[in-house]
């Protein structure tokens, strides 16, 4: 998963991607890019780690120009120090410098690669585009774009960034989010809306599935190139998503507290519970949602979360994954112990997180630990941009409900249901429930 973020016409544009991609830290910590235009010229800097460890005052001073589009990436393939897997990547088409920045997954890039003779220095699906655009015919660029999007299977929400313009694109599906944002006479595009209010930006608008927006000196134009299929992931607003972002129509804090409720109203603790605590942060509103009538227990966070260590879903290996989450909580221990708790977590994909997190809430005391989990089994590889390559890396691919909650040591553990959660995402087909069901598109 990755976040994207452009920006046209404003002064030091970098200096607003900074804090567009800041706001979008939660969705990826691996790497961090910066390409911007003076109208002529672009340049570009990215780097390894957070923006903040990318994009010192320095480096940013080297970012001249009045657009500019900007790249976080968690890694979805394996990085070796001979490719340089760092987004935006730079293009010639018809000798204009242009740079793209991808957020999704494409399907059929091995082939494409093969198909059309690539020529590729990284191992990113995202720099087949680029090549793509590279050897396309034609006199203007969109058209060539058009040309090049006709071809691409999967998952993509694209910005990019020629001298003189800004284009945004999504996919058919619409899969991954992108939405337009306006601060006066600036035009801003975000993998999600959290970023605007940091930077007095109102939301538009979502960019509609299978559209090219270009903007410029002349203003908005938007092209369709396809007709929309809508598969939104629905993973965006029960994990990736920030709880103020709207995404895909939904309020994401208001999305997680109806989880919740749901959750609570389906399967309450039998005989009641002292505490309804999240695993901080994405499982927040869920646990305020199912502990808002108290019957199954009061809303009383005693897990806290050290905002040094990032999201361990999205570390880039499992023994990262398990030292970061030694390192990421902290326990209310007076709070704990003799009490009857429950715990609300997001999702259960690989368990890392909740087995230690029990284990630690019984050695301070805890009576019982129940644990109700915000999504259905996770149960197939994501391949549209998600890290879960393979369905052994999936405790639900292995275990059933009752196998898991052995496994994690609670002493009740219950999914929302599939079709409970399809119920509540208003058209459920315009959703992509992959990772539930196997079912690809």
């Amino acid at each position: 998963m990755c976040g994207i973020f452009g920006v046209y016409k404003v002064s030091n544009a970098a200096r607003w991607i900074y804090t567009g991609l800041h706001g979008l830290q939660h969705r990826a910590v691996d790497y961090a890019g910066i390409v911007s235009s003076d109208g002529h010229h672009l340049f570009r800097k990215t780097g390894a780690g957070t923006v903040r460890q990318v994009f010192t005052k320095k480096v940013l001073a080297q970012l001249l120009g009045t657009s500019a589009i900007g790249h976080i990436r968690y890694a979805t393939v394996s990085d070796k120090p001979e490719y340089d897997n760092t987004q935006p990547i730079g293009g010639y088409w018809q000798g204009m410098e242009f740079a793209l920045a991808h957020n999704g997954n494409l399907t059929n890039a091995d082939e494409l690669r093969t198909a059309f003779d690539l020529s590729c220095t990284t191992k990113m699906d995202s720099e087949v585009i680029v090549r793509m655009l590279e050897i396309s015919k034609g006199d203007d660029f969109t058209r060539a774009l058009v040309s090049v999007l006709r071809e691409l299977q999967g998952s993509f929400s694209l910005v990019i960034l020629l001298p003189d313009q800004l284009i945004a694109v999504r996919d058919p599906q619409g899969n991954r989010p992108l939405s337009i944002g306006s601060a006066g006479g600036t035009s801003l595009v975000s993998s999600e809306t959290c970023p605007f209010p940091n930077l007095d930006a109102r939301y538009l608008r979502d960019i509609e599935a299978g559209t090219i927006v270009t903007i410029d000196e002349r203003g908005t134009c938007t092209t369709r190139y396809a007709e929309p299929k809508l598969r939104q992931c629905r993973f965006e607003a029960i994990y990736f998503s920030h709880p103020s972002s709207v995404v895909f129509g939904d309020n994401v804090a208001n999305f997680r507290m109806s989880v919740g409720r749901e959750l609570e109203r389906l399967f309450p603790v039998e005989g009641g519970a002292d505490i309804v605590t999240p695993i901080p942060d994405s499982a927040m509103f869920v646990a305020m949602g199912y502990g808002e009538s108290r019957r199954s227990g009061a809303y009383y966070p005693v897990i806290m979360r050290s905002h040094y260590v990032g999201r361990t879903f999205i570390a880039a290996t499992q023994e990262m994954r398990e030292e970061e989450v030694d390192q990421k909580f902290t326990f209310s221990a007076a709070d704990i112990a003799d009490k009857r708790v429950v715990v609300l977590d997001d999702s259960i994909v690989r368990g890392t997180t909740l087995r230690n997190v029990i284990a630690r809430l019984r050695s301070l005391g805890a009576r019982a630990v129940h644990v109700r989990v915000g999504a259905p089994p996770i149960t197939h590889p994501c391949r549209y941009g998600i890290n879960t390559r393979t369905e052994r890396e999936l405790l639900s691919s292995t275990l059933k409900p009752e196998g898991i909650r052995k496994h994690v040591a609670a002493d009740s553990l219950e999914f929302l249901p599939l079709e409970v959660l399809k119920r509540m995402s208003g058209n459920p087909d315009s959703f992509c429930w992959s990772c539930m069901t196997g079912e690809y598109w």
